[in-house]
């Protein structure tokens, strides 16, 4: 997992060349009056744009083909994260992803806040959408293809 500010993006791209057009697709649109909905950002990078009252979670949840970039656009909420193999009773795979009914171990919070992303990859188990002060977030989800 990655944790840090959208300004800081491109410090990412020797990781991986999709935070270069990740940060350009932020920096060209102005995400706070795009509409909810799905969007190509470059080859093998799509985004969803949602808006939600968090509340408590739900599963935990895993991908195994794409690495999620989850972008707070405005509100906040926190996600939950911990290594895949602290998760169990998953609730079987379907493409794209795989929930957890339950763990093993105490996860690490992350406060998802305007202008912050996660970046998190196959092995990082995670459970978005807990309530941490804002009524609703505007969050945005890059998936990115492994």
């Amino acid at each position: 997992m990655i944790f840090d500010t959208a300004k800081n993006l491109k410090l990412y791209s020797a990781f991986n060349p999709a935070f270069d057009a990740i940060a350009k697709f932020i920096e060209e649109n102005d995400m706070k009056i795009m509409e909810c909905g799905s969007y190509d950002v470059s080859e093998g990078i799509k985004v969803g744009i949602s808006e939600y009252e968090p509340g408590t979670g739900g599963d935990f949840e895993a991908h195994r083909d794409y690495h999620d970039l989850q972008y707070a656009i405005c509100g906040e909420e926190i996600i939950d994260v911990l290594p895949i193999e602290f998760v169990k009773d998953s609730t079987g795979y379907k493409p794209d992803v795989e929930f957890f009914a339950s763990q093993t171990a105490a996860a690490t919070r992350v406060a998802l806040t305007e202008g912050t992303f996660a970046f998190l990859a196959p092995q990082d188990a995670h459970k978005p959408g807990i309530k941490m002060g804002t009524d609703k977030i505007k969050k945005a989800v890059f998936k990115i293809k492994i």
